[in-house]
């Protein structure tokens, strides 16, 4: 199938990837951009968890304040070098997680920093539910609603990006996708938002 430069453009531009892999993804995508950016989500994620678990203590604090002046939010975002907090593709990713959290409001950054009381409290309450059912089966039932809900609700990287036209997928997946174009590490080390009149996660 034939590929203009214009839907390599627009895929590029989409998704700030290369141009030769825009135009390798639009071919093997046969031209469909939708499959054709799914694809070069994949293949940076791909790329990222080979760099998951190295050394990053660079970075920046970013910040959003909603244009009410009742909502804002603190985030520290973490890179492996001041070269690439400094590039806008870093800078852009902090303030799209920091406008997030603003909408979202999780608690914590991921599944691990949940309390363990919480955690049980919960799978217990759905357990509860699935009496009667095969083992295996209830088990996997569980498991589906702590990701359904608990999860969804309380952890950042579990959220799905709060622009899908943007981007489609979890913060997850965004900081992964940026990891596998920027090549470097990137992890939320910690964060904080506050509202007018409502508690807030306050972990900066």
């Amino acid at each position: 199938m034939s590929i203009d430069a214009s839907q390599v453009k627009e895929l590029r531009e989409r998704t700030g990837v290369g141009m030769m892999e825009c135009k390798g993804a639009l071919v093997e995508a046969n031209g469909d951009m939708e499959k054709a950016a799914e694809i070069l989500r994949k293949k940076g994620i791909a790329k990222a968890d080979k760099l998951v678990g190295r050394e990053a203590k660079a970075g920046r604090v970013g910040s959003y304040v909603h244009f009410n002046g009742k909502v804002a939010t603190l985030v520290e975002l973490n890179c492996e070098t001041d070269f690439v907090a400094n590039t806008d593709d870093f800078q852009n990713l902090l303030k799209d997680i920091a406008l997030h959290i603003a909408f979202a409001k999780p608690t914590v950054v991921n599944r691990e920093q949940l309390p363990k009381e919480l955690v049980e409290k919960e799978t217990a309450l759905y357990s509860d539910t699935v009496n009667g059912k095969p083992p295996e089966i209830a088990a996997k039932i569980v498991t589906g609603k702590l990701e359904k809900g608990l999860y969804v609700q309380h952890c950042l990287l579990d959220q799905v990006f709060c622009n899908e036209e943007k981007f489609k997928g979890t913060i997850g997946d965004m900081i992964k996708a940026a990891v596998g174009k920027i090549r470097e590490n990137i992890s939320v080390r910690r964060f904080a938002w506050s509202e007018v009149g409502v508690g807030g996660a306050a972990s900066l």
